[in-house]
């Protein structure tokens, strides 16, 4: 809040207001925390303009009648006798009491009628920890009642559309292009790994779209018997025309979408992180003003569209990719010197101010100092509220930004800290996000055997290298002998018999994490490092 206290109080008019332009030395900067509950007061506190770059953006007051601000002389004497000291001057007493007069004078305002036509956006936002009572399709039934909106016919879409392939479930041609470019080699990722790995958290309360019809053999049964207090999930392999559909990302074969698939869209971009917050990478003009610079497709998938420019060489590899898939859009960023990668996951209702928080994974380097960054997702418990204080102020701008466009639901942020602690805004993913079932997973069993830690793997091509009833054999082996100790989940699992394998996303937890990585490299292995 910025009061101008050297502006006089203006002998015009009611109905026009002169504008008079000030610099931060003539302004008194008040900051005002106000009371959650309507018994409390409001306290306010000085703000030294010549430490704050930019005015507070919370909220703005502007008083054209400054003769409104009417001070409590009376309890501005009493407050002057108790701050001050015997050894004041003169000077410094009347000083204090203008100090004194301002701070009464907005008091009195924050408790007056005249504040009642002045609506506040208020940047604090409800936060509370999943509990392990809701699922994903829970969440969003509550959201769609607490809408009043008709729940009869509603179906969970966790599969991605491709841009780049026609081979696919749902392939956006025109409106709602995404940058997955090149084609997958095989689309089973996408119709069979994602949804299956979502499905795992989603619940029944609405079933889960699975183009293929049934999951896996064996997967359904080794949920049911690894994930304690599990609902198992309902599986369709049709969406209706008149089926009102949650999707994770926005579908143009879809008629009926939870959200409106324009704004969901635009929240998908990376063109739009730059509209929700100034903790962010800073936009550059062209990718040979500064470098090393980062380049990224706005609508990218997975680490598709993605390149560091560094030279010219880089610049030719970037050229290439435009023409090859189809010249899309992009932004360019400063490069960001990485310490820590971090994402958080998290719901928010449709009421705008409530979330529902999930955790926050780390991806760390495979060797320190310089190492490249591993990308398996660490989920230490014993971390969790320092990770959540360090992403919360970047969480309220985006949810606050998503409540001023009316979308709601799942959705995840990832923020890079560099080695000075500062933290960068760099991908914001409206939906379901990859992490958010191992998390869901780890704080299961920490409230059934008390496990402290998880690795959980995915990205890439990570396979185990033999048959199907091999890998429930061995896992269920595993399991049985380290009961109480550590856990293996399958996620997700489709088997490849062709080539000796199958494709799966895993998760070890226990309370080790050199433990839980030796079982996640003997069970699950990149496809470049199978001898």
């Amino acid at each position: 809040m910025a009061l101008d206290t050297e502006t006089p109080p203006s002998t015009t008019t009611p109905t026009r207001h002169d504008r008079v332009m000030s610099s931060l030395d003539n302004l008194t900067i008040l900051e005002v925390d106000f009371p959650s509950t309507p018994a409390s007061e409001a306290v306010i506190k000085e703000i030294d303009p010549s430490d704050q770059s930019t005015l507070p953006r919370s909220a703005l007051v502007v008083i054209a009648d400054s003769e409104l601000l009417k001070p409590d002389e009376a309890a501005v004497e009493k407050a002057a006798v108790e701050a001050g000291s015997a050894g004041d001057t003169k000077a410094q007493k009347e000083d204090l009491r203008t100090h004194l007069r301002t701070i009464s004078s907005l008091s009195n305002l924050v408790g007056s009628s005249l504040m009642n036509d002045i609506e506040f956006e208020f940047t604090k936002i409800k936060v509370k920890d999943w509990d392990g009572s809701k699922f994903y399709s829970d969440f969003i039934k509550e959201g769609l009642e607490y809408l009043k909106k008709d729940t009869s016919s509603v179906v969970m879409l966790f599969e991605s559309p491709s841009s780049s392939s026609s081979d696919t479930s749902f392939h956006n041609r025109a409106k709602y292009k995404f940058h997955d470019w090149p084609p997958p080699k095989s689309n089973r990722s996408k119709a069979i790994l994602g949804p299956c790995r979502y499905s795992l958290m989603n619940g029944d309360s609405f079933p889960s779209f699975l183009g293929v019809g049934e999951a896996p053999a064996g997967l359904l049964e080794h949920w049911q018997e690894t994930v304690p207090n599990i609902r198992m999930p309902r599986f369709v392999r049709t969406v209706h025309p008149d089926d009102l559909v949650y999707v994770y990302l926005p579908v143009e074969q879809i008629k009926n979408h939870v959200n409106d698939p324009d704004v969901h869209f635009h929240l998908a971009g990376k063109d739009a992180i730059h509209l929700m917050t100034t903790k962010t990478t800073k936009l550059l003009p062209d990718t040979r003003t500064i470098r090393p610079c980062v380049v990224k497709t706005t609508h990218s998938m997975g680490s598709k569209g993605i390149f560091i420019i560094r030279n010219d060489e880089d610049e030719a590899e970037f050229e290439k990719f435009l023409q090859d898939s189809g010249n899309p859009t992009f932004v360019v960023t400063d490069f960001v010197d990485i310490a820590r990668n971090v994402a958080c996951h998290f719901y928010m209702h449709p009421d705008g101010e409530s979330v529902t928080w999930f955790g926050s994974n780390e991806n760390k380097r495979k060797s320190y100092p310089d190492g490249p960054f591993s990308s398996d997702s660490f989920l230490i418990m014993a971390d969790q509220e320092r990770l959540k204080k360090m992403q919360l102020p970047f969480v309220e701008e985006v949810v606050q930004y998503c409540k001023s466009l009316g979308f709601w639901g799942f959705c995840g942020v990832d923020v890079l800290f560099d080695s000075m602690g500062n933290g960068h805004l760099v991908d914001i993913n409206p939906r379901v996000t990859g992490s958010c079932p191992a998390l869901m997973t780890l704080k299961t069993f920490q409230r059934q055997y008390g496990f402290q830690v998880g690795l959980f793997r995915r990205s890439g091509d990570i396979n185990f290298y033999d048959t199907a009833d091999s890998l429930w054999t061995q896992v269920r082996d595993y399991n049985v002998e380290h009961e109480g100790h550590s856990r293996i989940v399958i996620h997700s699992m489709y088997p490849d018999p062709d080539h000796g394998k199958c494709r799966i996303n895993i998760g070890v937890y226990g309370n080790d994490m050199d433990e839980c990585t030796a079982v996640l490299n003997r069970f699950a292995k990149p496809s470049d490092e199978h001898e």
